[in-house]
Order: C-alpha cells, then structure tokens, then sequence
C-alpha cells in the first residue's frame, strides 16, 4: 500500500515539476529573444506602433518592432489624429507618408513631446549641439536635464536614421519598465539607470526606486491607483485624458508632478497604516502664481535727509527687512529723489512695523520745522531729530526693502517744512501741511512710480491696527501646515474669491516638510490682523495664525498644542 502510494505521489509530482517548466519557458524564451531585424531602418509607421505599445493599446512586446500586432492602415491614421490633438505631433515633423523613415532627432522631439517634458532653455552637452533644430533642442536639453540621456563627449547625429536595432536601444535608454498587466516593477538594488517608468496598469505598484527616477501615468491607468513604496521619484507626468487616479506614496519621496489629467489626488500611506493627503506637488505656473508676503517683526529701514547745512541721523536698526527684499517676488515701489530749487520735502511711505511714538523734531536758524507723521509702533523717540543752521529737517518714511540712505534727498534754498501721509493702499500723497518760509510742497504729483492696482495688495494693508497681528503670530511655528484640498507645492492655501473662503473649525495637520500625518482632524483656532479680510473673501495675500485646540501627535511624537503659521492667497 505504501509502494503505490509513493508511485502516486512521485507522478504527481513530475506532472507538477513538468507543468511548472511549461509556464516558465516562454518567459525565459522572450528574455533570451534575438531579432533578425535589426538593420531594417525604422519608419514613420513603427513609430507610432511603438507609441502605442508604449501606451499600453497594442499587447505585443515593445521591442518587437517588426511587428505590427496586425493593425490595418486606418488603424494608424486614427492613432496620427489622436496625437495631432493631443499636439505630440506637430508642423514639425510630417506624418503625411507613413513610410517614410523619421529622423533621430524627430523621433527623440516626438517621444519627448509624448512623455510631457517642457522644453528647456539652454544648449545641450553634445558635441554636434549646433546641428540641432531650435524646436528640437530644448525638448532633448529636458531629457538631459532630467538624467535620462547623457550628451557629454558624444555626438547626437540629429539627421541619421534609425534602424530597428537603434530604435531598441533607444527604448533602453529612455524607458526603465513599462507597466502593463504584471502592474508592479521593483527596482534592482544595482539599478542606476534614470529612464522613466511608464504606467498603464489601473492598480500599479512600484517600490525600491533609489535613483530619482521620473514616471509616465497614461490614460490606460485611469480610475486606479499607483502605489509608491521606499522610492525616491524626481517627477511624475500624468497624460490628458487621465482621470480619477490616486498616487500613493509610502516612505518614499516626490519633488513634483505635472498633471493634464482631471481629478489626480496625492496620498500618504503612514507607518500606522493611516491614509492622509498630501499637499499637491503639481507645478504651479508662475503667471498664475503669487508670492506671500512674507512678515517682519520690529523691523525698521535706513532713513536719511539732507538739507543745505545739515544732515538727519538715525539709529540703525537691522531686521529682516533685507532678507524680506531678496524672497518677495512682486515689483517693489520706489519713491523719486527730488530735487527743487526754493526747497522741498519729501516723505516716503513706511510700512506699519516701524515705529516711533514721537513726531520727528527739527531745529533751525531761519527755516521752519516738519512734523512727520509716523506709524504708532516706532520705538525710538530720539529718531529723526534734524539740526540745521538754515535749512529745514525731513524724515522719509520708506518701505523696508529700501535701504539706500541716500534716496530722497532734499536740497533747499530758504528751508520749508512737510507733513505728508500717506495711505497705505494709494501709494500717494493724502494731505500736505506746509509751514513756510518761502515756498510750497506737498506736491500730489510726488508719488511713487508702478503702483500697479493689478498687484495683489500686501499683506494685511488695509487695517490700520498692527499690533493685533503681530500678537497673533507671536511664538508661531512655520513647521506645520493645514492639509486640504486649497494646498498647493509652495505649501500655500490658495482660494478663489468667487468661491469664498471657509476656513475650518477642525482640520487635519501634518509636517511641512513631508506632509506626514495622523489622519486625525483636530479642533483649531484660527487668528490674526487679517482675519476678517480672509473670511470675506478680500483678494489679496495674508498670514494667519492657526493653534490647535488639542495635542497634535505623529507617528508617536506628541508635539503638544501647536500654533503655526498659514500662508493664504486669495485671487
């Protein structure tokens, strides 16, 4: 009885052992598959077979380039349609002949084109840079840039024609794994190589990417999910007519995406198993994009006057007025200097932040004084003292990104005397109070030059109580952000004011620098000048303060109530 049932295990076995191999071979086959053909120059019609092989419409092998997975004529002139709307091709390389051979050069622009990448300024590191069409250059230049191809000491031959076996290498070169109905790819821990992943599966998982490599979601994978684990992934461009899709990542890292799909979302799988979103690293296109203003405490700007004998001299007091000037990115107001022959004044607007509780005081022989008017925070009541032995004393008032004490120089004759205001929004002179000696000032036409009304108004202008906001944002972190839809790269909440502005009771928080979360929203409080403004929906750029009412905790760290900065566009 043991002897027939060991023959019957040991021929269950074989069978087993055999239908294994069976399974296996035509895998093993296709690794070790040589082609024939290639020195068989390519044409325009295997390149768009290759393209849509590449996007996942045609099953046959993406080397195969002999193999047209019988598609008909007109199967082809479709695919050219779809691809002169979607512009990957253009005026710049015809597809009238299909059996014409392509270019190298077209056939790189045309599956630069077809990945997304935008052209990049510059010259390319080939040798033969020169022999490049302009159309051409700034497309390959990105695919250099991006670490794909590499032109140092080579030639790039633009005008040669590919044959098959080149077309191959070029699929090697540019394009690391392309998922399909196996929906995942794990990196080789000896894997150098930067080419894109390309993803047409719905339901995909790549992980152990060490290399910052970049990937290509088609259209094929819309409505699914693309699960990125212990990966680092330098950009992600998702096709048009994508839609419905979520990107994943778990201990992984992402710098940006570029997105001509509808309804992407970008998630965080936490240790804890916890699924929260992440901020949008689509890029934001800088003529849609404003910078914020960012806050200065106590911060004051180099002032100075002259007169004919006299100058005015200052306490110097260094902030952060300086770094604010180099990270704003909006047009700066400058004040002219002026110059009058009978005397004149000028005043030049200063921001809220400086402050002076006293008027500034001048003393002369036989002039008149000025009486200046400052913001009521000012700290140093010995500023702006003016002796003169004829002349007359100025205070300019200017904004803290203008430094150079010597603007706004006034040269008198007889010495006058100004008191000028201004608003803040207007940027002009509002009243002009003149004692005389001989002549007059407060000239309206003395206003500074680009004041644009089209600039979104600086942070928090129109309310006249400073101090308010800067009690709001005392102490206040910038280590945390609030995590909602509103949530662009710059870590900035962006509104519609057409849509109105609903800031919330409770919210979900996580780390600036990685988004990471607890999935938890907590009970917050929100704070600041500019309050008001944001609530109505007022277009402009503000901080608020943002405290949570609870103990925020991540991934085991309690870092208690916190109270952080948010930054809000409102366009």
């Amino acid at each position: 009885m043991s002897i027939k049932k060991a023959i019957k295990f040991t021929l269950l076995l074989s069978i087993a052992i055999c239908f294994q191999l069976f399974l296996i071979a035509p895998s093993v086959k296709a690794e070790q598959k040589t082609y024939t053909d290639n020195e068989v120059n390519i044409s325009k019609k295997d390149l768009i077979i290759f393209l849509e092989k590449l996007s996942g419409n045609l099953e046959s092998d993406l080397a195969d380039i002999g193999n047209s997975a019988n598609v008909d004529e007109e199967y082809i002139k479709n695919s050219v349609k779809k691809l002169k709307e979607l512009n990957i091709i253009d005026e710049h390389v015809s597809f009238d002949n299909l059996y014409e051979s392509p270019k190298k050069e077209e056939v790189y622009y045309i599956l630069a084109k077809y990945i997304g990448v935008e052209a990049a300024d510059g010259k390319t590191a080939f040798n033969d840079d020169e022999k490049l069409q302009s159309w051409s250059r700034g497309y390959i230049k990105e695919l250099e840039n991006l670490g794909v191809i590499d032109g140092k000491d080579k030639s790039f031959e633009p005008d040669k024609v590919l044959n098959r076996g080149e077309l191959r290498d070029v699929n090697k070169e540019l394009f690391l794994a392309v998922i399909n109905t196996s929906q995942s790819f794990r990196a080789d821990e000896n894997n150098k190589s930067k080419a894109f992943i390309v993803v047409n599966a719905n339901d995909a998982l790549i992980e152990n990417v060490k290399t910052q490599t970049p990937i290509l979601i088609n259209a094929k994978a819309s409505n699914g999910r693309l699960r990125i684990i212990n990966s680092d992934i330098s950009k992600i461009y998702i096709a048009g007519g994508s839609q419905n899709f979520e990107v994943q990542l778990s201990n992984s890292k992402l710098q940006s995406a570029k997105s001509l799909g509808k309804n992407i979302s970008y998630t965080n799988l936490g240790p804890d198993g916890k699924v929260g979103p992440l901020p949008n690293p689509e890029e934001y296109k800088p003529g849609d994009k404003r910078v914020v203003t960012k806050i200065i405490k106590s911060s004051k700007s180099h002032s100075s006057s002259s007169s004919s004998s006299g100058n005015n001299n200052q306490k110097e007091n260094k902030s952060q007025s300086d770094k604010e000037a180099e990270e704003k990115g909006r047009t700066q107001d400058k004040d002219n200097p002026k110059k009058n022959a009978e005397g004149s004044g000028s005043a030049n607007k200063k921001t809220p932040q400086e402050n002076s509780p006293s008027e500034d005081k001048s003393k002369s022989g036989g002039g008149s004084s000025t009486a200046n008017k400052k913001a009521p925070q000012e700290s140093s009541p010995s500023e702006g003292k003016n002796k003169s032995g004829e002349g007359n004393g100025t205070a300019n008032k200017k904004a803290p990104q203008e430094n150079s004490p010597s603007e706004d120089k006034n040269k008198t004759g007889e010495g006058n005397g100004t008191a000028n205001k201004k608003t803040p929004q207007e940027g002009k002179t509002s009243g002009s109070k003149n004692k005389t000696g001989e002549s007059n000032i407060g000239n309206p036409g003395n206003k500074a030059k680009d004041n644009k009304k089209e600039l979104l108004p600086k942070e928090n202008e129109t309310v006249p109580n400073e101090s308010s906001e800067d009690k709001a944002l005392e102490n206040a972190s910038e280590d945390f952000i609030i995590l909602n839809e509103h949530l662009y790269a710059d870590k900035t909440l962006k509104y519609k004011a057409l849509d109105g502005v609903n800031l919330e009771d409770n919210a979900l928080i996580g780390l600036k620098l990685s988004g990471e979360n607890n999935g938890v929203k907590l009970n917050i409080k929100w704070e600041g000048k500019s309050l008001e403004q944001v609530k109505n929906a007022q277009k402009g750029e503000y901080q608020l303060a943002v405290s949570s009412l609870e103990d925020l905790v991540i991934n085991n760290n309690n870092y208690g109530k916190v109270k952080f900065i948010v930054k809000i566009i409102i366009e």
